[in-house]
């Protein structure tokens, strides 16, 4: 079998041999030589529930090869990755400073046509209605549901879709999790966001035909509206690095001309908003920032707090796909005969109640059909 020779750059990570530290920019021709025939999937699934806030203390998948992703460190002497925090100083900041930092921000784009994700949710609504202000124009273009559990989300679509100079929500139905996973590009690392492709993939080709060149999207918006805020700044454990799917934007977006942008991931605006609520503790349902943005909001954003439910598109997601991931897992086990992929384990998998909600059990499963799609993309199709 022969390794996939059409794939995509990604230029967002870089590989480190844990045993000496040697920087590997990439490392497709590793796989040429048949590095892929000792992947351990057991320590992929460990690292899949460290998450991505504790990417740092994963181990690697095949052989001595740790990816590290853009923000990550080298520790030269220990041999050992990290993810730096981000370091705030502390001053008095109030609504002013955060439109300067907002103006700044988007001061980098001004020859650029901007995009956001419209999810329907507060962080997001924010971006948009702050471009607004500063008469800024841009796109919108997101995943939309006409599913009971949505309604919230979908109303706040429809009130602010009108903003945007182009707007095109896609219908989740036709893009459900897990959907069209045989269609994965070759990519030279196990990664979770695989599983996603399909939904951000449609999402860049919209982007593209409405001339959108710089995507914001409201993500680590949880970060800095909901965590508590520690007095002392050098306690913050922001990771604006993490904010970013570094996995999507290479394979997904950046083919379609698309830079991706977590506009809650700049340091202006993480500073300003860190000293803005200097000693708060947790806010879950981000009350001071409905206070704060009260001027800029719909009422509807001010006055009642939400939570998507993503639960029933998963589980039909991924009802959906259970015959093409008994295929992966066939083709997993037909390159590799490694057991984990063997009919008896994949029963075993997949007789489970795929209806009961559980992460423990869905980690599982994702971890191991990520693995498998990995695998399917990595060789040149006959």
């Amino acid at each position: 079998m022969k390794i996939a020779s059409n794939y995509i750059e990604e230029p967002s990570a870089h590989f480190r041999l844990l045993s000496t530290g040697e920087k590997l920019p990439q490392i497709w021709k590793n796989h040429s030589k048949g590095i892929w025939k000792n992947i351990q999937p057991e320590i992929f699934e460990k690292n899949v529930k460290l998450g991505a806030l504790n990417r740092s203390q994963c181990q690697p998948v095949i052989e001595d090869i740790l990816p590290v992703y853009s923000g990550m460190l080298w520790n030269v002497e220990k041999k050992i990755l990290t993810d730096p925090c981000f370091q705030p100083k502390l001053q008095y900041t109030d609504i002013n400073d955060f439109l300067e930092a907002s103006a700044i921000f988007f001061d980098q784009y001004k020859s650029k046509h901007i995009g956001v994700q419209l999810s329907g949710g507060f962080d997001s609504s924010i971006i948009i209605t702050l471009l607004k202000h500063f008469k800024i124009s841009f796109s919108l273009v997101g995943m939309s549901s006409s599913r009971y559990e949505f309604r919230t989300e979908r109303y706040i679509q429809e009130l602010i879709a009108p903003l945007g100079k182009n707007t095109v929500l896609i219908d989740f139905e036709d893009y459900l999790p897990l959907s069209q996973l045989e269609k994965v590009p070759a990519h030279q690392h196990p990664d979770m966001l695989n599983l996603n492709y399909h939904t951000n993939k449609a999402m860049a080709i919209e982007c593209q035909k409405m001339g959108v060149e710089v995507l914001l999207t409201g993500s680590g918006g949880d970060n800095l509206f909901a965590e508590p805020i520690q007095l002392d700044a050098r306690e913050c454990t922001w990771m604006p690095q993490v904010f970013r799917d570094s996995w999507l934007d290479d394979l997904a977006y950046a083919p379609h001309g698309i830079e991706v942008v977590p506009f809650y991931a700049d340091l202006g605006i993480m500073n300003t908003v860190y000293n803005l609520r200097l000693g708060q503790g947790e806010d879950n349902t981000k009350l001071w920032a409905r206070q704060f943005f009260k001027d800029f909001l719909p009422q509807e954003l001010i006055n009642y707090t939400y939570c998507a439910d993503f639960w029933g598109l998963y589980i039909d997601g991924l009802l959906n796909a259970v015959p093409t991931i008994r295929k992966l897992f066939e083709h997993a086990y037909d390159i590799t005969a490694n057991p984990y992929f063997s009919s008896q384990n994949t029963n075993d998998l997949l007789n489970q109640d795929l209806r009961d909600a559980q992460k423990t059990m869905y980690q599982g499963i994702e971890s191991r059909v990520s693995l498998a799609v990995w695998l399917n993309g990595l060789f040149e199709k006959s």
